[in-house]
């Protein structure tokens, strides 16, 4: 790894040897093992069609994400909201389809098909406690058994996510085992995937494995750029992503998939209203016709919020196309668009935290985002080989006056951000020691720009609301481009039976070309510091290795090491504070070493155990100085290790128990942002502030969720389900001076079908009425502060399927 600063056309020559160093390597011993494996098939055969349905055997429903697979493949395919299905390129002949959801009994069918034919098969499954292994694509960027990973990914089916009729993405999210997330302002939300609850850019979040914003743009909000509600499912992988990932894939990927099109015509609309304004409308329909199918998604939200002045509206819309070019070629093209504006909350005291108070001291501050991606995933698999092709573009706007900043640093920032990238990758299977080898790059050119006007708040009445503001001078302008290319390779065999080995490689060559469009600033005395012209360049290889062992049928093992990097972001390093230099900031670097098993018992249960342990150097943290600015700093080394268990049992036909826990420990095995510095003229003596030993701050001794979920005849194939959470302990400050003993929250929620394509549902958040805290703070300067959590909320809704 090494850093350095050179002119743009020295820094772009650099990433373009290194790439072509790295990718030429891996072409030719690619070239050779497909020259030894021997050539695929010169010409595809005529192929035929497979199409069905899959619903209720009590009922009638229509079940969406049940998977279908041919031939008890490795692959897939998932059924729509309406149960259809349909698998095209399949060779003549007799072929054994079977259909399998979590919950409902598996079933099989043999289907005959004809060369240019398309055959239907449908499928009836009744409620049970059938297991079923989820099927994975964030390790691979390819569906594959979860057991074939060497890693910790958790999956969310779409069923699962939309049946949620989630709110906020934390009413999801925190069923998976060590996640958590916590609701901010509107659907603002911070995260915490091994490790604390952060702002941090340690997360890579990826929508069908399409990076929703540049390395240097990151949003610690990104799923509110992301039309959740309306997803195909989301999958964690967590700690150190696999060789096909690079920087920020430090604590974990987060993988949002979109859903394809229907197999016919289909129309789905879902209307829900709640408390303090809530009101959401989910809309998507879409077709097939031959080799193209089309869907479109629709959501409409928004609401008052439940705390004065806190309301925000969203309009967010998907349009996915899938055209089967044919002997063997593929496509799926994804246009999404998020236009989100809401007002932001400021914190509270222990008092109105305890009172339930909805006051809002700062009813000025805002956000206003805009956000556009389209992506192109152009595929071609001709017998052993996959060759796979994604251009991207991205349009980002974000303009903020941030409530956190208004009695220090009062700012208003304006970040514009474009983007062009390509994912490419080449996959090849070989007979021997069933291997798979993938090579591929990344590429992402990212220009954008950055503003930060002075605000001059005023504060009115007797609780001194941020009532108004005007905007001064311009503290900071400047214009940054991120460049990034990254070539990497992987290797999976089985040297033995049962014994499956990975090993991979990336090579990461990034960093940032910045212009200033003020005056250089580098006063020692000064709050906003501006550095001069520069660019700044990483380069970074990062190995990773692991095993998977099937330790007996249905239960398997993994152990592995995965080392990663993350680059300081742009406002890590050019918006400079008072810190004397930031442009010098070293990037993060990690080693993960994880062990696990999964499997199940009988299919009746499934489960799943992890322990990790994580070491960070480097790490960057913001440290309050005794004048109470913030300085971006290295923070030495910091330790982070767990254990995450996962169980659902179907106790029976009609009852099922979902149960996840994790308790971590996250400690500062190095931390001094502060040495000793004695007095010297005017300036007086500074004691060393050392952290070291201290527990991370915002880091949940533990976690815990238990869904319940029945399902009596009474509904009709509706169900009722009941919703535990805990959070545990955690420091508030790095000094350790404060903590906050947590919290334990109960949701409720039932649906009922008034027939197989209608649906009342209705859900109640925390049930219970519970004062409670979803983040507290300690500074010195502030003291304890408290974003307060939901009150009860209620909310109820309409859901009508049509179909032709």
């Amino acid at each position: 790894m090494s850093q350095q600063q050179s002119s743009p056309a020295a820094r772009w020559r650099r990433v373009v040897r290194a790439s072509r160093t790295l990718a030429g390597g891996a072409l030719i011993a690619l070239g050779g093992v497909i020259t030894l494996a021997g050539p695929g098939p010169l010409h595809a055969q005529a192929t035929g069609t497979i199409e069905g349905r899959v619903t209720a055997a009590v009922g009638g429903a229509p079940l969406s994400n049940v998977v279908v697979r041919v031939d008890s493949s490795t692959g897939g395919t998932l059924t729509d909201a309406e149960g259809r299905y349909r698998i095209p390129g399949l060779a003549p002949g007799s072929h054994t389809l079977t259909a399998q959801r979590i919950g409902l009994s598996p079933a099989r069918q043999a289907v005959t098909v004809a060369a240019g034919a398309t055959v239907h098969a449908d499928f009836a499954l009744r409620e049970t406690a059938a297991v079923l292994e989820p099927l994975v694509v964030s390790a691979t960027r390819e569906a594959e058994q979860r057991s074939n990973a060497a890693a910790t990914i958790d999956v969310l089916d779409g069923a699962a996510v939309r049946q949620s009729r989630a709110a906020h993405p934390n009413e999801i999210m925190n069923r998976m085992p060590g996640v958590h997330m916590i609701e901010l302002s509107g659907e603002g939300h911070m995260t915490a995937i091994r490790q604390p609850i952060t702002t941090k850019p340690v997360y890579l979040y990826l929508e069908d494995g399409v990076p929703t914003r540049a390395t240097g743009f990151f949003n610690h909000n990104a799923l509110y750029e992301v039309n959740i509600p309306q997803s195909g499912g989301i999958e964690v992988l967590k700690g150190p992503g696999t060789a096909l990932y690079g920087s920020d894939a430090i604590g974990g990927v987060v993988n949002v998939l979109t859903r394809p099109a229907p197999p016919r015509p289909t129309f789905d609309l879902s209307l829900e209203g709640g408390a303090k304004g809530w009101g959401r409308l989910l809309a998507t329909g879409g077709t097939t016709a031959g080799a193209n199918g089309v869907r479109a998604d629709l959501n409409l939200t928004r609401t008052d919020g439940w705390r004065d002045a806190s309301g925000y509206t969203r309009q967010s819309g998907t349009v996915r196309w899938d055209h089967d070019g044919g002997h063997g070629w593929h496509a799926k093209t994804v246009l999404t668009g998020s236009n989100v504006r809401q007002s932001d909350a400021y914190t509270v005291d222990a008092a109105q935290l305890a009172a339930g108070d909805p006051i809002n001291l700062s009813p000025i501050a805002f956000r206003r985002v805009k956000a556009l991606r389209l992506s192109s995933a152009i595929e071609k698999e001709s017998g052993p080989s996959l060759w796979s092709i994604t251009p991207y573009a991205r349009y980002d706007v974000l303009d903020l006056l941030p409530y956190w900043q208004l009695t220090y640093d009062p700012q208003l920032w304006s970040t514009t951000n474009h983007s062009l990238g390509v994912l490419a990758k080449y996959r090849r299977d070989l007979s021997p020691l069933r291997a798979r080898l993938i090579v591929g790059a990344d590429g992402d050119w990212s220009p954008g720009s950055f503003t930060a006007d002075r605000v001059i708040a005023t504060r009115e009445g007797p609780n001194q609301v941020f009532a108004s503001y005007v905007t001064g001078e311009r503290q900071y302008d400047y214009d940054v481009t991120y460049r990034a290319v990254s070539p990497y390779a992987q290797l999976e065999l089985s040297p033995v039976e049962r014994v499956r080995v990975d090993v991979g490689v990336r090579y990461d060559v990034a960093g940032y070309v910045y212009r200033n469009h003020l005056p250089v600033d580098e006063s020692p005395s000064s709050v906003h510091k501006r550095p001069a012209d520069t660019t700044v360049s990483y380069e970074h290889l990062s190995p990773k290795l692991g095993l998977t062992l099937d330790v007996a049928p249905g239960v398997n093992a993994f152990v592995s090491y995965r080392h990663g990097f993350r680059a300081p972001s742009q406002g890590q390093l050019f918006q400079q504070g008072s810190a004397l230099n930031t442009v010098g900031l070293r990037p993060v670097r990690v080693d993960s070493y994880e062990t696990g098993v999964r499997g199940g018992f009988g299919g009746r249960m499934v489960y799943e155990v992890s322990l990790y342990d994580m070491t960070i150097t480097d790490d960057i943290l913001t440290f309050v100085t005794a004048q109470n600015t913030r300085e971006a700093v290295n923070a030495g080394k910091s330790r982070y290790r767990g254990i995450e268990a996962g169980v659902g049992v179907a106790v029976l036909p009609s009852l099922r128990v979902d149960a996840s826990y994790a308790v971590t420990s996250q400690r500062y095995v190095r931390y001094v942002p502060q040495a000793a510095q004695p007095a010297h003229d005017s300036v007086p003596a500074k004691p060393a502030v050392d952290y070291s030993g201290n527990r991370v701050e915002q880091a949940p001794r533990d976690l815990a969720n238990v869904l319940v979920t029945w399902s009596p005849r009474a509904l009709r194939g509706g169900r009722i389900g009941m919703e535990y959470n805990h959070t545990g302990r955690y420091a508030e400050d790095a000094a350790n001076t404060h903590f906050y003993p947590g919290y334990d929250l109960v949701n409720v929620s039932v649906n009922y079908l008034l027939r197989a394509n209608a649906e009342l549902f209705a859900r109640a958040v925390n049930v219970l009425d519970r004062r409670y805290a979803e983040l507290a703070s300690y500074d010195p300067f502030q003291r304890d502060r408290y974003n307060p959590g939901s009150p009860r909320m209620i909310y109820a809704g309409v859901h009508y399927t049509w179909e032709r």
